[in-house]
């Protein structure tokens, strides 16, 4: 009995851990996986609890990943928009679980804070000891990304860390701003650092008890700021590409630094709080008024431009865009020219290759949230995704203490969403969408007869099918690459049945069949052909198909296929097709050519 009291709370921070620790970074391969747990936690929750009140705020949400699904009939990736359809259900998933917390927010708030603190420590420890991200490369950046997978999102999770911790206030919530605001510096995110200003300043003004909470945020961010001027003088820390021995030194030297600084926010915490006067408040207001005109200056005299920028200590001061204004820019004028449905869930990649300037501006996402599904899923798409965080963050500024501190991880991830990738980490999503399923919902469930659990199960093993095969098309697909060509065309063959919206069964069976022990030259090419009429605005479809033509001798097949790979991609790397084009070119003006 007790376990099953306590399974409403386990079961969103189990799935919170799980995708915090082993989210797997942009990649879907955790999508399967945490969607089964979810799945099945959600007939156990329905078995033992109910059906939970407030379920209709995870409406649009749901619909949002009908849409998605919806736009593979018409997607220039449709591989992608099955992807990316998954995904967004996978979030649905969380904040139906999340759901059945409602009764127990104070203790998920806690348990949301202890997992994003085992996060932040892990990060740092990695700092500390080189082996925990010495993934076996000569380049180790210097930006902090812990088990996440890359910085920006580690520094969206200490944003959602420093929220919990001024809810938190005295020792506890001291520690845990400290860890935030340490792995915060260290990401160099300029988007994470302006989201924590941002979300603070929401607790400040929606939360009340301003003063202790300040008193916290000063007790940990003094520290915090002297160890990481510390850092910033340890090349192995905060240098890129440094020896490992060098690593070793420093990364035991900032270990030390990092538990003083501890130990100094404990003894700032246990200072005399001042009182709360109105002399205090001007003077609070006034340093607020200067660093924002201070922050107006410094981008006024550095300018603000759309560059590239190096992901070294200097990062953090740079002022341009990082290319997101171009980026931007693509994605509205690829929706301007599909207006209503867009070009498919997840198929900004190829809007990006279309209309970008350098074969150094690329990017599978637009990194802005509303813009990419304005895009992407046209103006259906965006007012879906307008109505689901609608519905899930409503009432959330009239709430207090612990519930505001959860209120305000949604809004975290969408205010980092509007210059990030967030909706690509699972690790990220986690956490917001479960707190934001706990406070959308109702304590009152109603009881779910074994009968009615059923129809249940069913859609339940039908989503998780959904979720499997595409990441099962992926496993044969890659060993049927590796295989030998008999093998490889049944991997193919059972990959496409599984997937047939994937090019990796195509490239795969074409391969076989040129095998020179298959010896089909034929064959092999309407596989390539075929992936093309599969994904025919892909250009990587085109350049298989031409470097095969190329390969095999027929040079006016692989100026034909090249031709329209350029037109597709017009500034991809010279290497990587457009000498080949020119070269096929130069032989068809110049008539030499058999085939």
């Amino acid at each position: 009995m007790r376990a099953t009291r306590e399974l409403p709370l386990v079961a969103p921070l189990l799935l919170t851990g799980l995708a915090l620790f082993f989210g797997g970074g942009s990649a879907d391969g955790s999508v399967w996986w945490l969607g089964g747990i979810a799945l099945v936690a959600l007939l156990v929750l329905l078995a033992t609890t109910g059906f939970p009140g407030g379920a209709i705020a995870l409406l649009p949400l749901v619909a949002l990943a009908v849409w998605c699904a919806i736009s593979i009939d018409w997607s220039w990736l449709p591989d992608r928009s099955w992807d990316y359809a998954n995904r967004t259900a996978l979030y649905a998933l969380f904040a139906a679980v999340g759901l059945f917390a409602a009764g127990r927010t104070r203790a998920l708030a806690g348990g949301l804070a202890v997992l994003l603190a085992a996060v932040l420590a892990w990060s740092l420890l990695g700092k500390v000891l080189p082996p925990v991200y010495d993934y076996g490369s000569v380049f180790v950046s210097a930006r902090i990304q812990g088990p996440i997978g890359l910085w920006n999102q580690l520094a969206l999770a200490a944003d959602y860390a420093l929220v919990l911790a001024l809810w938190r206030r005295r020792r506890d919530g001291t520690l845990l701003a400290y860890l935030a605001l340490v792995t915060l510096f260290l990401t160099y995110s300029r988007g994470g650092i302006l989201t924590a200003v941002i979300v603070c300043a929401l607790w400040f003004a929606f939360g009340g008890a301003w003063l202790e909470s300040a008193a916290t945020l000063v007790a940990a961010l003094v520290p915090a700021a002297v160890v990481t001027a510390i850092a910033f003088v340890l090349p192995g820390v905060t240098k890129n590409a440094q020896p490992l021995h060098v690593r070793w030194r420093d990364g035991i030297v900032f270990g030390v630094v990092l538990i003083v600084g501890a130990a100094a926010s404990v003894a700032l915490d246990r200072l005399r709080r001042p009182r709360d006067t109105r002399r205090l408040r001007r003077g609070v207001l006034a340093v607020v008024g200067a660093a924002i005109v201070a922050g107006i200056v410094f981008l006024a005299v550095h300018g603000v431009g759309s560059g590239t920028v190096a992901n070294g200590n200097t990062h953090v001061l740079s002022t341009s865009s990082n290319f997101r204004f171009t980026w931007w820019h693509q994605a509205w004028r690829g929706f301007r020219e599909h207006v209503l449905l867009g070009t498919g869930a997840g198929s900004f990649k190829l809007i990006n290759l279309l209309y970008r300037k350098s074969y150094v501006d690329e990017t599978t996402e637009p990194h802005d949230l509303p813009l990419q599904f304005l895009q992407e899923l046209g103006v259906i798409g965006l007012a879906l995704l307008v109505a689901a965080m609608a519905f899930l963050l409503r009432g959330s500024f009239r709430r207090r203490g612990h519930e505001l501190a959860l209120a305000l991880l949604l809004p975290a991830f969408l205010i980092h969403a509007l210059v990030d990738v967030d909706w690509d980490f699972a690790a990220v999503a986690a956490p917001a969408f479960v707190a934001a399923g706990a406070l959308a919902a109702r304590p009152a469930a109603r009881r779910v007869s074994g009968f009615a659990l059923l129809p249940a199960v069913g859609v339940a093993v039908l989503l998780f099918g959904v979720f499997l095969l595409p990441w099962l098309a992926g496993r044969w697909a890659s060993d049927a690459y590796a295989a030998k060509p008999e093998r490889a065309i049944t991997l193919a063959k059972r990959a496409h049945s599984a997937d047939p919206l994937a090019l990796d069964p195509y490239w795969a069976r074409a391969l076989a069949y040129a095998d020179p022990r298959v010896n089909l030259p034929q064959v092999a090419y309407d596989w390539y052909l075929a992936a093309i009429r599969r994904q025919p605005h892909n250009p990587q479809t085109w350049l298989a198909a031409g470097d095969y033509a190329k390969e095999f001798g027929c040079p006016y097949l692989a100026y034909d296929n090249l031709k329209q790979y350029v037109t597709l991609d017009p500034q991809a790397r010279p290497s990587e097709g457009g000498d080949a084009y020119r070269a096929m070119l130069w032989r068809v003006n110049h008539r030499r050519y058999n085939c």
